[in-house]
């Protein structure tokens, strides 16, 4: 299944809605004992296997994933409920002051650590502090002993990420994060789209920090590969998104080395993003636009302007 920590669950709690025996769904498929090992979250089944086992619930593959969608939606805990109300006032110093104190309880959960990373991130804030160090390494050395990654963990990473410098990580683990993007984006398998969207933003910022730390071979070689594999595809949902997003990282790979072709790209990816601040009337695509014009300005060796 490849989200083996979600999937069986969730499954669960389906079986047991619609009122079916454990041995009336495991049928001939599968053994009772591997069923309850899946549902408790033990172990992982092949896609074929479980659609076997939902046509045993009477269900099809899109029954099921309406139901999953409706019933995994992201625990929210107490206190990302209270700094929501903080976020919506713009209130940058009650964020700070809030998720010091939540850092300084003796029983906070790793739930709660997630969600103050993710406000730090969300606020851009600049300050340091080593409660936030702290927490950082806490979470990246529970990632980092985590075999399977569940949706958190998965966006947990994105955000260390993007903050990380090469003294943070080697080269050699981001270079396994990518792989790992790899084996988990599962093309033209819908039931995979919520984990296949948290995966391409993990590649994304993976290929990010290669380009942003000088690894220019490295991140050029898997930004292409990353190009072979998405145009194999036709189904993977975003996909015009994810590629112009990676086309940026080649062309500020380029741009770094003052290499032409980088403008090209450049220019294409401008166009792309002004063309869509242009059609929607969303500031969010022209800040967008803004945005990736001063990255790119930032890293152009070349002396050769933008054209879109």
């Amino acid at each position: 299944m490849g989200d083996k920590n979600i999937h069986g669950s969730v499954f669960k709690k389906l079986r047991e809605e619609r009122g079916y025996k454990l041995k009336d769904v495991a049928g001939d498929v599968i053994s009772t004992r591997t069923l309850t090992r899946f549902e408790n979250d033990e172990t992982s089944l092949p896609i074929a296997i479980f659609e076997k086992l939902l046509k045993n619930c009477d269900l099809t593959s899109f029954d099921y994933l309406i139901y999953y969608v409706e019933n995994t939606e992201i625990e929210t805990t107490e206190f990302a409920i209270r700094m929501r109300s903080y976020m919506e006032s713009g209130s940058s110093t009650e964020i700070v002051n809030e998720c010091m104190k939540e850092l300084k309880k003796s029983d906070i959960k790793f739930a709660e650590r997630l969600d103050v990373l993710n406000f730090m991130q969300l606020i851009e804030w600049n300050g340091r502090s080593e409660l936030f160090e702290e927490n950082k390494r806490i979470i990246k050395e529970k990632i980092e002993s985590t075999s399977k990654l569940g949706w958190s963990e998965i966006n947990g990473l994105i955000n260390l990420i993007n903050s990380a410098s090469s003294e943070d990580y080697s080269v050699e683990y981001i270079d396994r994060v990518i792989e790992d993007c790899f084996q988990n984006i599962h093309f033209g398998n819908y039931l995979n789209n919520l984990f296949n969207e948290a995966y391409c933003n993990l590649l994304i910022s993976s290929l990010s920090f290669l380009s942003r730390n000088g690894y220019y071979e490295l991140a050029e070689k898997q930004c292409k590969e990353t190009f072979i594999n998405f145009n194999k595809q036709s189904f993977l949902i975003n996909k015009p998104k994810y590629y112009i997003d990676i086309t940026e990282i080649l062309a500020r790979v380029y741009l770094c080395q003052n290499k032409k072709e980088g403008v090209g790209l450049a220019n294409k990816v401008l166009k792309y993003r002004n063309t869509l601040a242009e059609r929607i009337d969303n500031p969010s695509y022209k800040q967008k636009r803004d945005i990736s014009y001063e990255k790119l300005c930032e890293v152009n060796k070349t002396g050769i302007d933008f054209e879109f």
